[in-house]
């Protein structure tokens, strides 16, 4: 096997197996070959093998099980989202901005859309959410898992499977990171820019909710990427 210049090998090894895995039609539930036979076939050593299978694992695409081998798993795009956006976030401030930037550009880019395909038992749903979020704010609770029910909800009939799981791989990376910070922004500002929009939806006026939700991203934590808004 050739190595590309300045390529870890694992990472290599890791599309060979993948590129195995297609061109051979496995399919979950499916054994790969075994070890041995995988590394006369890749031509590496077993060690490389098992950081490859290692990080296959983490994603979510294969299990090894001791006494049967590795089993081929169904495909998790929420998991791979999940867990390449943790690791990509790491400490890092500026990762965390960044993926609250990416929140902010899928949301307003597909809003329209989102508003298009929601209906009256939809809007009703977002309302009861709205109403814990309401009653989470007075009794001087934090509403973060409130407040990605109603954004979640507002796209869930958006035709869009990797629309929903990149936010929602985002909120899950987002709660987990400067909870104190971030408390600060759920304040009553806050909830008044939900309420905007959820009594848009409730108006079925379209363009006073996309006002309420271009003022929702304007403020708090969106704050520092708002310089493009107008785009929208």
């Amino acid at each position: 096997m050739t190595k590309k210049s300045g390529e870890k090998l694992y990472l290599r090894v890791f599309r060979q197996v993948r590129a195995y895995i297609l061109q051979n039609n496995l399919q979950p539930g499916d054994l790969l070959p075994t070890e041995q036979a995988l590394v006369e076939m890749l031509g590496v050593s077993r060690n490389v093998l098992r950081e490859a299978i290692k990080s296959m694992e983490l994603l979510g695409m294969v299990s090894a099980q001791p006494g049967r081998g590795t089993i081929l798993k169904a495909f998790n795009l929420d998991f791979v989202f999940q867990n390449v956006l943790f690791a990509a976030a790491g400490e890092e401030d500026y990762a965390i901005s960044e993926m609250l930037d990416i929140r902010k550009r899928l949301e307003l880019g597909y809003m329209r859309q989102a508003f298009n395909s929601l209906d009256k038992d939809d809007i009703v749903r977002i309302r009861s959410i709205m109403g814990e979020i309401h009653e989470a704010f007075d009794e001087g609770h934090l509403f973060h898992d409130r407040d990605k029910a109603f954004h979640m909800a507002i796209f869930s009939k958006v035709p869009n499977k990797t629309l929903l799981s990149v936010l929602e791989a985002i909120w899950d990376v987002d709660e987990n990171f400067k909870t104190e910070e971030k408390a600060k922004y759920l304040d009553e500002d806050t909830v008044l820019k939900h309420e905007n929009i959820i009594r848009a939806l409730e108006n079925g006026n379209e363009e006073a909710f996309e006002a309420a939700m271009m003022a929702h991203f304007a403020s708090g934590k969106y704050r520092s990427n708002s310089a493009n808004f107008a785009e929208y």
